[in-house]
C-alpha cells in the first residue's frame, strides 16, 4: 500500500481556494448598491397598483394619490367608437392640468384601430381653450371649449370640444363630429381617472 502525502494535499488546496476576509468593509457598497437597486425596482413595480387601490378608497375620487393637486387629473383611454368606415378600439391616455384655473390644459395621445388591429393610427388632442365656465352637476363637471386634434391631414383647430369627468372616475370626450368628419363618430371617447 502507498502512503499519500496529505500534508501537502491540504497545503495546495488551501492556497487554490484562499478566501479574502469581509470584515475589512469591501463588501458594503456593491451590497448597498444591490439593495438600492431592488428597492427601487419593488417601488416603480407597486406604484400603480397603490395608486389604483387608494384611488378606489378616496371618497368621491376627489384626490387619488396623496401628493397629487386636485386641481390636476390623469388618465387613461378605453373606448369604442363607430364611424362609416366601421368599429374602431381606441386606447392612450389623457391629462387635465389646472382644473381651478381660467385656463385648463387639456392633453390626450390615443390610438386609433380597428377591432381586428388593422388599419392602426395616432390622434393627438391639445392646445384645449376653455369657453366660458365649468358647467359643475351632482355627478360631475363639464368643461367646454374648443382644441386642436390631428388627423391625416393634419392639425384641425378650432374643433369644440365637451370634456366630463365623473364623480365616479371616469371620463367623457365629445369631439364635434363635423369639424373632424364624424372620424370619431358621433358619441364621446370614453376613459378613466386614475389620478
Amino acid at each position: 500500500m502507498s502512503k499519500v502525502n496529505t500534508s501537502k494535499n491540504v497545503m495546495h488546496t488551501s492556497k487554490m481556494f484562499k478566501t479574502k476576509s469581509i470584515s475589512n468593509g469591501s463588501y458594503k457598497l456593491p451590497l448597498s448598491v444591490s439593495i438600492a437597486s431592488l428597492l427601487a425596482m419593488c417601488m416603480l413595480s407597486l406604484t400603480p397598483s397603490v395608486n389604483i387601490s387608494h384611488a378606489q378608497i378616496t371618497p368621491n375620487n376627489t384626490s387619488a394619490t396623496a401628493g397629487t393637486s386636485s386641481a390636476d387629473k390623469t388618465g387613461t383611454i378605453t373606448s369604442v367608437q363607430n364611424d362609416q368606415a366601421g368599429t374602431w378600439k381606441l386606447s392612450g391616455t389623457w391629462n387635465l392640468k389646472n382644473l381651478n384655473s381660467n385656463s385648463p390644459a387639456f392633453t390626450s395621445t390615443f390610438s386609433m384601430m380597428k377591432l381586428d388591429g388593422s388599419a392602426m393610427h395616432k390622434h393627438i388632442i391639445n392646445d384645449f381653450k376653455l369657453a366660458g365656465n365649468p358647467t359643475k352637476a351632482s355627478t360631475g363637471s363639464t368643461y367646454n371649449g374648443t382644441a386642436t386634434v390631428s388627423m391625416k391631414e393634419g392639425p384641425v383647430s378650432n374643433v369644440p370640444i365637451s370634456i366630463t369627468l365623473s364623480d365616479n372616475g371616469n371620463i367623457s370626450i365629445m369631439v364635434d363630429p363635423k369639424t373632424t368628419n364624424n372620424h370619431f363618430g358621433n358619441t364621446p371617447i370614453e376613459g378613466k381617472v386614475t389620478a
